[in-house]
């Protein structure tokens, strides 16, 4: 697979990676690589105010400061197939979204964007900051659905995917981030975000090798 992240890395930086053994094995203290067969999907904040109008971001945050235009929405093709794929497979579906200091809930430009919009069991918890561990009941559902793994799509990157990936692997499941299914205002911010987590917390793939993941569960009796 060719990482997206690979531009930014020196030659030094390759080497450290390959003979640390982080290419093949994630992390040293811990096992980061791993995946279990009771997946839950969590949807990070996927919402009008992020995601904005599918425009140039440049013209995107003329409307709203925080939204990510083009970016958000060349990421939701990717999204869109993925939490299909997993509904077919009955994986359960939690969504996120981030009230800002200020906002009211019921704003419109916080509520999930149209095309992701949640279906009747689905979950919808709301968050004040970036974990979606924070402050919320995430954990309850994740133990109520015996899961074993959080696969974690949306936005951003750096910010609440990074959070939220980092609090779920020191709770004790495993991590998979697709990674076209996640986004951020800023490029270089994303791939390093990425990198990040490939190396210490996460299995980071490309999205068809996660949904050779989720369709694979059918056979385990999933």
């Amino acid at each position: 697979m060719n990482y997206i992240w690979d531009d930014l890395l020196s030659e030094q930086d390759k080497t450290v990676i390959t003979k640390a053994g982080y290419d093949q094995h994630g992390a040293a203290s811990w096992d980061s690589r791993t995946l279990g067969k009771n997946p839950v999907l969590l949807v990070i904040d996927m919402q009008n105010h992020l995601v904005g109008k599918n425009v140039p971001i440049l013209e995107a945050v003329e409307d709203e400061r925080t939204a990510m235009g083009e970016i958000a929405w060349h990421a939701m093709d990717y999204i869109q197939e993925f939490v299909t794929s997993c509904r077919g497979m009955d994986v359960p579906i939690i969504y996120t979204r981030v009230i800002p200091q200020g906002r009211h809930a019921n704003d419109d430009s916080l509520q999930i964007v149209a095309p992701l919009k949640p279906r009747d069991g689905d979950i919808v918890l709301d968050k004040n900051y970036s974990s979606a561990f924070y402050g919320t009941v995430l954990l309850n559902h994740l133990h109520r659905n015996h899961a074993d793994t959080v696969i974690i799509i949306g936005n951003s990157t750096s910010g609440c995917v990074r959070a939220s990936a980092v609090d779920a692997r020191q709770m004790g499941f495993s991590v998979l981030v697709p990674q076209e299914c996640t986004f951020d205002r800023i490029e270089a911010s994303h791939k390093i975000s990425l990198l990040d987590m490939w190396m210490k917390y996460a299995n980071v793939v490309s999205t068809e090798e996660a949904l050779d993941y989720v369709t694979g569960l059918k056979g385990n009796g999933k």
